[in-house]
């Protein structure tokens, strides 16, 4: 049987259980605090609904955050499945839930004129979410990354908006008009965040190629220096 035929089944095996094990009630529960925002937004005197629209992409990564929980992550730990394939198949059956949520907040908001460029900030805003999860999981592990990574998100967003627009890395509004300053800061975060993912996303039992040339390297030193004076006698 081939690698990716094995891995195929293993998906399917793995989607029932990801659909029991994933934490849901965060999901409604944003999104319902998404939708309530847009509809502050849109109904404050003096305010457009678009400045709000924002933090309701904020409420629906805040859930998106628990995706990479798994109660049974050290039951699971030891099997042959691949951890990123595990975290893969948890992405794919939340995820689609909270983007036809944020579809329907932007139907809502009616943001005809920017609504590409909000979905890619959802999509960077997302993906930096997951990211920090799977840094989480490393210090607190595979069952709490959720409570790592919520925080984060905020403290991220929070330190980026003291930064001078200029230089702003995950501006929650646009910093201006042009194609930059619209999509390309939260593409480039897209970007970072999934090469980030993939890395804290390795198995921890693994072996880093990085790590092995260096002790390799580090062990053929030591025998040369060992060996040397006994060549000289």
């Amino acid at each position: 049987m081939s690698q990716s035929r094995l891995r195929s089944i293993q998906a399917r095996l793995l989607v029932p259980i990801a659909a029991r094990s994933i934490r849901w009630p965060p999901v409604p529960a944003c999104g319902a605090l998404g939708f309530f925002i847009v509809y502050a937004g849109l109904h404050e005197r003096g305010q457009i609904g678009n400045a709000h629209v924002p933090f309701a992409a904020v409420a629906l990564c805040l859930s998106a955050a628990f995706v990479l929980d798994d109660p049974s992550a050290e039951t699971v730990g030891g099997t042959p499945t691949p951890l990123l394939l595990r975290r893969g198949v948890r992405m794919a059956v939340q995820l689609p839930a909270l983007l036809a949520l944020w579809g329907a907040i932007l139907a809502y908001a009616g943001l005809e004129q920017i609504n590409g460029a909000m979905w890619i900030e959802f999509t960077g805003m997302l993906a930096l979410t997951l990211a920090l999860a799977a840094i989480g999981s490393r210090f607190v592990g595979d069952e709490r990354a959720g409570v790592f990574a919520a925080p984060a998100l905020l403290i991220v967003l929070a330190a980026s908006a003291f930064v001078s627009p200029r230089w702003r890395p995950f501006p929650l509004d646009p910093i201006g008009s042009g194609r930059f300053d619209l999509s390309g800061r939260w593409t480039i975060a897209f970007a970072a965040s999934l090469v980030v993912f993939v890395i804290a996303g390795r198995d921890p039992a693994r072996a880093n190629p990085l790590r092995r040339m260096a002790f390799g390297l580090l062990r053929h030193r030591v025998v040369a220096t060992t060996t040397a004076p006994e060549a000289v006698r």
